[in-house]
């Protein structure tokens, strides 16, 4: 396996889970959404790359700057965890040889108790937070909706 032109690197496919993710303001929810959903947006890889702890951020400007501290290798199929493979699947994946692969496995972070390993990698995503909990990109004096309010 090697990395495509049309697979996104580490830090877009970061960038894209952020992205999607329940706000920061929401705790719990964020955690099920970073629990259930991987890096990779290809569901036939035999092994899963999830956010596993975050460093959040916000300036008086209002910008949110989010730091990965952790990342988590999932392996599936109900293998046993094979650390060569999950160095090999990372740095054909995306390119990273992380210093500290950690194994952990069995103790119930990963849904259905699925081997995984942890380790570290550099990824920051920064946006600017809306003012309101529904931003609009049409300006605070546009009506949110329109037409007959009848239908």
């Amino acid at each position: 396996m090697t990395v495509s032109a049309d697979q996104p690197s580490f830090q877009k496919a970061f960038e894209r889970l952020l992205s999607r993710a329940p706000g920061p303001v929401f705790p719990r929810a964020r955690q099920l959404y970073l629990r259930k959903y991987p890096l990779e947006s290809d569901p036939a890889t035999p092994f899963r790359t999830f956010l596993l702890e975050e460093s959040i951020q916000e300036s008086e400007a209002g910008i949110v700057r989010i730091r990965a501290l952790r990342f988590a290798v999932v392996q599936g199929d109900g293998q046993p965890l094979d650390l060569g493979a999950c160095r090999t699947y990372l740095h054909q994946r995306w390119g990273l040889e992380p210093d500290e692969l950690v194994p952990m496995g069995g103790d119930g972070w990963f849904r259905d108790g699925g081997a995984w390993a942890r380790f570290t990698a550099a990824a920051v995503h920064e946006r600017a937070a809306p003012t309101t909990l529904i931003s609009r990109p049409d300006g605070p004096d546009v009506p949110a909706v329109s037409g007959d309010p009848s239908r």
